[in-house]
């Protein structure tokens, strides 16, 4: 008599109860219930089809989508990095994923990390796409009921509510925006190991942002032990022949789908750059931080900290002042020779009148980025001035109010003043316009920034224009990107070697000699055009 359980022939229930009654070694009844479970999925399902797409009617996932899906499913056992270029739909990808594990069975308890931006986008997405159902937790009781739970690491991570979190086995975790999860040193790494999980994704479209290790830690989190150890992975990074390997390997845990890559008919993305003369008084502060570190020897101020308060000068007088203004500086400030007691006549910028015009010729709605909350509120002040309002976007709102920020935007105001905070997550295809009032110099975040616009569901072309000062250090960086970098193309995934690195202090070191030391310009050029990692000098900033 044949035993296998064709449950779809006639009969089939009668087979199996006289199989059941005839002799045969014992066997333990999980492992029959677990026999007959798997019998019927292959009954069931395709084992290389996404079951769930038939209770998706009203979705049409695009094909590297699915593709994404698939391969995480039934190549990489669940855990995977979904590391696709900014406005690919890695949402859409994690949901089917996690609605395919639901329709079979083998997920029941979920637990989301997202910004806290970026909650009710997850919930609502969640439910209007998958039709899954989830709560935000706040801090309160209800989660624990909830299948589906979408909170901040900031929340779990600290007692008493980690502990409780720690207790919980989850079939899937999810993290969104997991570039943040780089060192291993922070609590949030730390949380994340600690928990306890059948399958794992994180979502980034940057999944570098400093060094090469990045990736390795990221890996560590998912597959452990798929890289080796730390110091395999350094010394197999600087070996040309190890590389492909390692390669290889992160295409076992990373997919990363580019655009030029997906059938995506993409509108146009434009590029314009406009260089600034800055007014007079800007220019004048400008030349005295220029000159200071050279004059004044005797202080000790490292090269970084010069450099910062060159770009905080090319963002705004007002981005300096405060600088100057904090106790680290203030025999700087004192030494600078220069009359820091403005009136409100020099606190116009070049840069500020250019805005104005731009968002006073177009009844379009503008998004503006900075790199610092002190020029934030300078815009938001000088457009105020010339009966313009804003709305801002930066890091430390509640998610209410970044919510309310952003509907705001869409239905009311015409500009947006949005810090690194609104480069993450944002869905703004309804505007098609941005302006870079500063550059962090790093271009996977100029690429997060532009991504907010430009991404499905943009319907127009979008226009980019970066502002930069000239005959500054704006100038000369903007140079070296321009020509290492290839800042007009989509940055992030052309580095063929995203294996080489420069520490923060060999990056440190060579900025100082190439800015401080050089005895020319020409010298100070020869040693930048050297540099082929500049762009990872943002990252060692903080959002000031």
């Amino acid at each position: 008599m044949n035993h296998s359980l064709h449950f779809q022939e006639p009969g089939w229930a009668s087979s199996f109860l006289s199989w059941l009654e005839s002799p045969k070694p014992p066997v333990h009844p999980s492992l029959l219930l677990h026999s007959i479970q798997a019998r019927k999925e292959e009954c069931l399902y395709d084992a290389q089809s996404l079951s769930c797409l038939h209770e998706l009617e009203h979705l049409t996932p695009h094909p590297h989508q699915l593709d994404a899906a698939k391969k995480v499913i039934f190549e990489m056992g669940g855990r995977a990095l979904l590391a696709d270029e900014v406005g690919l739909g890695k949402t859409i990808e994690a949901g089917l994923i996690l609605k395919e594990y639901i329709t079979r069975g083998h997920v029941k308890s979920v637990l989301i990390l997202v910004p806290a931006s970026l909650g009710g986008q997850w919930q609502s997405e969640l439910g209007h796409h998958f039709g899954l159902s989830s709560i935000v937790h706040k801090g309160k009781k209800e989660w624990r009921e909830a299948p589906i739970t979408i909170a901040t690491i900031d929340l779990l991570k600290r007692p008493p509510l980690r502990e409780q979190i720690e207790k919980n086995h989850y079939d899937m975790v999810i993290v969104d925006e997991a570039h943040k999860l780089t060192n291993p040193k922070t609590l949030n790494y730390q949380f994340i190991q600690s928990l306890s999980k059948s399958y794992c994704l994180f979502l980034t479209a940057t999944p570098i942002q400093n060094k090469s290790e990045d990736l390795y830690f990221l890996s560590t989190l998912l597959r452990p032990g798929l890289l080796g150890s730390l110091a395999e992975f350094r010394e197999a990074s600087k070996d040309d022949t190890k590389k492909e390997a390692i390669k290889n390997k992160l295409n076992e845990f990373m997919i990363r789908t580019r655009r030029k890559e997906t059938t995506i008919e993409w509108t146009k993305r434009e590029i314009h750059v406009e260089w600034i003369d800055q007014l007079p008084y800007e220019k004048d502060l400008y030349h005295a931080v220029e000159n200071f570190y050279h004059e004044q020897k005797e202080i000790n101020m490292h090269a970084f900290s010069h450099i910062t308060l060159l770009k905080q000068s090319c963002s705004s007088i007002i981005a300096l002042l405060k600088a100057l203004n904090r106790d680290a500086n203030k025999e700087i400030s004192s030494r600078l020779g220069v009359n820091l007691d403005v009136n409100p006549d020099q606190l116009i910028t070049a840069k500020a009148e250019r805005i104005l015009s731009f968002i006073k010729n177009t009844d379009e709605k503008v998004i503006v980025f900075t790199q610092y909350r002190a020029t934030q509120l300078y815009l938001s002040w000088f457009l105020k001035q010339n009966n313009i309002s804003s709305v801002p976007f930066r890091g430390g709102f509640k998610k209410g109010k970044k919510q309310w920020m952003t509907d705001l935007f869409r239905d009311k105001a015409q500009v947006l003043i949005a810090t690194e905070a609104g480069s993450e997550g944002l869905n703004l295809q309804f505007c098609r316009y941005m302006i870079h009032a500063d550059i962090p110099w790093n271009p996977m975040k100029l690429e997060q920034r532009i991504g907010r616009i430009h991404r499905i569901g943009q319907n127009d072309d979008v226009k980019i224009f970066y502002l930069l000062n000239r005959n500054t250090i704006e100038e000369r960086i903007w140079h070296v990107l321009q020509e290492k970098v290839s800042l007009f193309k989509y940055i992030i995934g052309e580095h063929d070697d995203l294996l080489s690195s420069t520490t923060a202090k060999e990056l440190n070191k060579y900025l100082e000699d190439a800015f401080l030391h050089s005895r020319s310009e020409q010298e100070m050029r020869l040693k930048l055009n050297q540099l082929e990692h500049f762009y990872e000098l943002s990252s060692l900033e903080e959002e000031a």
